[in-house]
């Protein structure tokens, strides 16, 4: 028998090695457990970010993300990554399902996002465009290929799909015009070719998801020969497809951002920080334009004017803008008063199925529509309204008011002066047409329409719409003025309002009723000017140099006044043919059209060359003049002489009549018909110069054949 033995020891031993295995088994487990699971490769950065976040159930949560734009994934893993530190694991993958999927029957992200693209057909050599994605991983360098859309598309990579499709265009063009124009076609035959060309064209254009220009005219079977040639101008340009491009891409991301909820209180109201941030920027590009530009007198170089100090006293001047807008809607108050017309304040508001977001959260009946879609629903109610008074001989003057709602929806607010008899048949005009969708929805009757009679014991006509002036301009006086819907200072939130105009094309506000402001601002130029045997145009151009906008508008024939009565009306004359062809009109005075055979006021006494101004520029400065530089000499007023340049331009022709007859043959060949080169371009094609002719394409005359070559 063993003496000495303890066998408690032992066993206590033995425990304690088991013990210690058992430890180092799980420490060994916990260590492998800790040894992170590599990035797989072929990952965007989005996914990148998602699965640093939570590698463990990164094929899980991948499926949420992988089909949505880019820019947008990263928002939401980045949303994915703080949840999961916050609240944790659960949390956060029951955030991103109910998020994207949505829960109890409302529609999640992805279907948001799906129902927007849907409003964007794009073409699939458009929309799938390819590029390189490059990563910096470990110390490597990973070049990644992705189907990228036009949504996120860069600056780039837009120029560069648009010399491609411009590219083509001229292709098409060059077939033709080597197949058809150079035979010997009578005139009749080439409008006809090129009525083809046209919609050859037109069809690739819309392939590639943009309408092409003047194609709702074409289809109606209303398409000038002048239309038509500048329509194909268009779409052989490439400055035309980068702008066309980019204006599209940038809807369709903001879209997308009302989609998602980055655009609503809480978040950004009224546009995204994109959006603010992109507007921001281009401001800051004007400016810096404007600072290096100078306007030189055509007659007098050493009167010179910096285009700064120019800028800054006409109506883009927020400052001016504002103030002009409440100087003519006291001018209607004030004649409101006379007349013995009340005051009515409206406000219209598009049906729930226009708004992407409700004061509590997304809004389940959205029909994707965008802010520029429900401003037309607006404007098509306004027609309608407009139309009925019309037929019950009711006539209304004021103004109208655009501005969005939180979710940058837009709604109108109206001040319209009217005969107090006439009130409630106005009232009844709106709430019909106001309810013609969807008007037995929740609320429809109580928000749809809101009308508030003027009571100027509580305040003036003016003051009621002040603040929305103010709000949509510059946040003038709004310091301590609160939004109501997002709570927000309304002067901090101007800038938002601005970006949201400028990116969806919307007018902010119209005048309804009383005489232009075109005729008023260029009165105001004579600054009191006596006009010799004119008493009432003489009288007119006082009211306009006093501001006094009710007896301007009574002196050009009242509120109501149509267009063919007006005293005094805008002389316009033709400018050259822009690169397109397209002729616009520049104001160069007034005249009374009440006085036969009264000669125009020339409201316009100098004419002024925009030019860089000669300091050592920076780069971007630079890059910011090219505009300019490619479009001096630019004249930003006419000295009324213009009828001394035409005749220059009669006599050059004159006495060049033989070279006339052959540029004329050599246009034909070509198929450039008269209506494309104006007298003055004429004179230039002789003297040897090259001039812009089909968008990108220049056009050059030898003395004998036009030669047709791209910039």
């Amino acid at each position: 028998m063993m003496t000495g033995w303890d066998y408690q020891a032992r066993a206590n031993e033995v425990d304690a090695e088991r013990a210690a295995e058992y430890a180092a088994r799980v420490a060994m487990r916990q260590a492998q457990a800790k040894i992170e699971r590599p990035i797989p490769d072929g990952l965007l950065p989005s996914q990148i970010d998602l699965f640093q976040a939570n590698a463990d159930d990164f094929d899980y949560t991948n499926q949420f993300i992988s089909g949505l734009p880019d820019f947008l994934a990263k928002y939401f893993a980045r949303r994915y990554k703080k949840t999961f530190q916050q609240q944790g694991r659960a949390a956060a993958n029951r955030w991103i399902r109910h998020t994207m999927r949505g829960v109890d029957g409302n529609k999640g992200i992805l279907a948001r996002v799906e129902g927007v693209m849907a409003r964007y057909p794009l073409a699939p050599n458009l929309n799938l465009a390819r590029r390189d994605v490059v990563l910096e991983r470990n110390g490597r360098t990973i070049h990644l290929r992705k189907n990228v859309g036009l949504e996120e598309f860069g600056r780039h990579e837009v120029e560069a799909f648009a010399i491609e499709a411009s590219s083509e265009m001229f292709q098409l063009f060059a077939e033709f015009r080597e197949k058809y124009l150079t035979a010997r076609l009578t005139d009749s035959e080439i409008d006809e070719v090129m009525g083809g060309l046209y919609h050859k064209l037109a069809y690739r254009t819309q392939q590639y998801g943009l309408k092409a220009p003047s194609w709702d005219k074409f289809t109606a079977g209303k398409l000038t020969d002048e239309q038509r040639d500048i329509a194909m101008s268009k779409m052989l340009d490439k400055d035309w497809w980068v702008r066309k491009l980019w204006r599209l891409r940038n809807a369709m991301r903001e879209h997308l951002a009302i989609a998602v909820g980055q655009v609503q209180k809480g978040a950004s109201p009224y546009a995204s920080r994109e959006c603010v941030n992109m507007w921001r920027d281009q401001k800051r590009k004007n400016t810096d334009y404007i600072k290096q530009m100078e306007l030189i007198n055509a007659d007098d170089e050493e009167e010179r004017i910096d285009l700064q100090e120019m800028f800054y006293k006409t109506v883009s001047n927020p400052a001016i803008r504002r103030c002009e807008l409440m100087v003519r809607m006291r001018g209607f108050e004030e004649l409101a008063k006379r007349m013995g017309y009340v005051g009515e304040f409206y406000t219209l508001t598009a049906p729930s199925a226009y708004h992407a977001s409700a004061q509590k959260g997304f809004n389940t009946k959205w029909n994707f529509s965008n802010p520029k879609d429900t401003q037309r629903y607006l404007c098509n109610v306004w027609a309608k309204v407009r139309a009925s008074l019309a037929r019950q001989d009711i006539k209304l003057f004021g103004f109208r008011v655009a501005e969005p709602h939180h979710d940058g929806t837009p709604h109108w607010h109206m001040l319209f002066f009217m005969l107090p008899e006439q009130v409630d048949a106005v009232r009844a005009t709106f709430l019909r047409y106001a309810l013609e969708i969807d008007g037995d929805e929740a609320g429809a009757t109580t928000h749809r329409f809101t009308a508030k009679a003027i009571d100027e014991a509580k305040g003036s006509a003016t003051g009621y719409i002040a603040k929305y002036i103010a709000k949509n301009i510059d946040g003038y006086a709004m310091d301590d003025e609160l939004d109501d819907e997002t709570g927000e200072k309304c002067k901090d939130l101007a800038k938002n309002v601005s970006a949201w105009a400028s990116r969806w094309r919307i007018r902010q506000f119209q005048q309804v009723g009383g005489s232009p402001v075109t005729v008023y601002r260029e009165l105001r130029r004579l600054k009191g000017q006596v006009i010799a045997q004119d008493a009432q145009l003489t009288a007119l151009i006082r009211a306009c140099d006093e501001g006094e906008w009710d007896l301007y508008t009574e002196l050009q024939g009242g509120a109501f006044v149509k267009r063919a009565d007006l005293l005094a009306r805008a002389k316009y004359e033709d400018r050259e043919p822009n690169t397109y062809g397209e002729i616009s009109r520049k104001v160069v005075g007034v005249f009374n059209q009440l006085k036969a055979g009264a000669n125009f006021v020339c409201t316009r006494l100098k004419s002024w060359i925009l030019r860089k101004k000669s300091t050592t520029q920076t780069q971007p400065q630079a890059e910011a003049a090219i505009h300019s530089v490619r479009s001096t000499p630019w004249s930003s007023v006419n000295n009324c002489t213009e009828g001394k340049v035409k005749n220059d331009v009669e006599k050059f022709l004159l006495e060049h009549a033989d070279e006339v007859k052959r540029l004329d043959f050599a246009l034909k060949l070509r198929g450039i018909g008269s209506r494309w080169i104006t007298d003055t371009r004429k004179k230039r094609l002789i003297l040897g110069e090259a001039i812009s002719f089909m968008g990108n394409n220049r056009i050059r005359f030898n003395g004998a054949e036009i030669i047709i070559y791209e910039n």
